[in-house]
């Protein structure tokens, strides 16, 4: 990108000032798409990783302005609301831009870096950053470590990438004032980790094509939450690159649950 993106919040004295501003973000969006149309694709390895930056910051930036617009509800410019729309707008085409660069994502591709990591410390992590989302739509995200897990062997930002993706789709598929419960549990020669929702739950079909490419199964979220339809995909790429299994147990009407496994060990080490 020729001028980096970069977002400045600044204090505005008047309305003009206002609507440069939005004007000069509109020119530099347009600037982005122009040029990620031209972003060859024989590097599907480096798109992918911008794909999955951008949607990090991209739910920082949703999050934040869900506060604004609770937080200037009632404001008395009526041209506010106006404004708090228009970046909504933005953000939908960002989503929808990554989403793009995303039918392109090949895991298979990019090269893991083992390490004994400590898989509780991850996925708290994990959780604290999906609990801002989690609490506008009144759920809850519950972390319950089981037991002494020892570390895994795994390549962490992975796992990170496996962690946001299930919590994510938790969150996005959970009804109002739901619940979701992550568990850590300690298993022979390994760990699990669990993140169970209270949403609508799978049938056995949609279960069957939960880790092909294509739309999120189960009932459409609302329109705001952005589910790209591959975020499955790609974990259940990574887990059985880093020797795992990932699956889903799930009944209609009774909520989900995903549940990874992780080696302590590298192969060939577990005796060790």
């Amino acid at each position: 990108m020729t001028r980096g993106m970069e977002v400045t919040v600044a204090i505005v004295d008047s309305r003009e000032d206002v609507a440069q501003a939005i004007q000069s973000a509109k020119a530099d969006l347009d600037q982005a798409l122009l040029e990620l149309d031209r972003i060859p694709a024989f590097d599907p390895a480096a798109i992918s990783f911008v794909a999955h930056a951008m949607t990090n910051y991209m739910n920082v930036t949703d999050a934040i302005l869900d506060l604004l617009v609770g937080t200037l509800e009632g404001h008395p410019d009526p041209e506010v609301p106006g404004w708090l729309e228009g970046l909504r707008h933005v953000s939908v085409l960002s989503h929808q831009t990554v989403a793009r660069l995303l039918r392109v994502y090949r895991p298979a591709e990019i090269p893991l870096q083992f390490e004994y990591m400590n898989l509780d410390v991850l996925i708290g992590r994990a959780c604290a950053f999906h609990r801002a989302r989690a609490a506008q739509k009144q759920v809850e995200i519950v972390f319950q470590p089981v037991g002494h897990v020892a570390r895994v062997w795994a390549d962490r930002v992975a796992v990170a990438i496996v962690a946001d993706n299930l919590l994510s789709n938790a969150v996005t598929f959970s009804n109002a004032g739901g619940r979701i419960v992550v568990q850590r549990l300690p298993v022979p020669g390994g760990a699990v980790c669990t993140v169970c929702d209270s949403g609508p739950g799978l049938t056995p079909l949609m279960q069957a094509r939960l880790f092909e490419r294509g739309d999120v199964p189960g009932s459409p979220p609302p329109v705001e939450e952005h589910p790209t339809g591959y975020g499955l995909m790609v974990a259940k790429a990574f887990i059985d690159r880093m020797g795992g299994r990932l699956w889903s147990e799930s009944e209609p009407g009774k909520g989900a649950c995903f549940s990874f496994r992780l080696p302590y060990q590298p192969p060939g080490n577990e005796g060790r």
